[in-house]
């Protein structure tokens, strides 16, 4: 069930490394570790925030809003952190809610990016962790993973109005998430090799619960989920003939566009 009437809860598991307390604005980046002590309105600076060099940010419960275009987050080099240790606030109205770029490595959790009109989170590098983010009400993809080998583990990616996540890059993995009420797909596997989508929970989207599109991918592994009540069809791969080089095995669903799919 959609948790929405609890945007940005906080896990009892939760890890936030912050340790400072600043007066972070528009247009700062971020080096060292940061808490923000206040919310940072329309800015029209992009990124709104960016984070380098040895810097974490706390956002404290606290939103970071732009003025309808540009980045709200920008993680640069290598091994960053964007946490937030209270209930509550958003990044929101800008282009891109969070932008995951440089090197990679970066640790992101309870985060929550609303209302962006292309992209919620954009993860461009390499071997990033996402927990806990909620992505929600975005114009454009709840999520694009377009690096390799990063993890998005206990999401809740819903009510945005193309797909849920869009993944384009090879060797992640998609696990333990809710999509729902997206008006596309929930997750589309697009030109990715080598993924695994496993244990998620999609229902309600626009289209299909979850789309491997016809790009001869390899090596993809769906299993585990938990598909219903899609537009289209709950499982569905394009490519012809369907399972020959991905496997769909020990998902619950309602529908699927050939018998091979499991």
């Amino acid at each position: 069930m959609l948790k929405l009437a609890c945007l940005a809860a906080v896990g009892a598991s939760a890890v936030f490394l912050s340790s400072g307390v600043s007066a972070v604005s528009c247009g700062d980046v971020v080096t060292v570790p940061e808490i923000l002590e206040g919310a940072i309105e329309s800015c029209a600076v992009s990124p709104a925030v960016t984070i380098t060099d040895a810097g974490t940010l706390d956002l404290n419960g606290y939103s970071i809003s732009c003025n309808g275009s540009g980045v709200g987050v920008n993680l640069q080099g290598a091994g960053r952190i964007l946490s937030n240790s209270e209930g509550g606030g958003f990044i929101e109205n800008c282009a891109t809610g969070v932008s995951v770029e440089g090197v990679g490595a970066h640790f992101i959790q309870n985060v929550s990016v609303m209302s962006n009109s292309n992209s919620g989170v954009a993860i461009t590098s390499n071997n990033n962790v996402v927990l806990d983010l909620f992505s929600s009400f975005n114009s454009g993809v709840g999520v694009r993973v377009l690096g390799d080998f990063n993890q998005v583990i206990n999401a809740e990616i819903s009510a945005n109005n193309s797909s849920g996540m869009e993944v384009s890059g090879s060797s992640n993995v998609i696990s333990s998430s809710e999509y729902q009420l997206n008006d596309d797909n929930g997750i589309v596997i697009l030109d990715a090799d080598n993924n695994l989508i496993v244990g998620n929970s999609l229902d309600e989207n626009g289209t299909n619960g979850i789309l491997l599109e016809a790009d001869n991918q390899h090596g993809n592994v769906i299993t585990g989920n938990e598909v219903n009540d899609s537009g289209n069809t709950d499982l569905r791969d394009q490519n012809n003939p369907a399972c020959a080089n991905n496997v769909w095995i020990s998902n619950t669903f309602g529908s699927s566009n050939d018998s091979c799919i499991q």
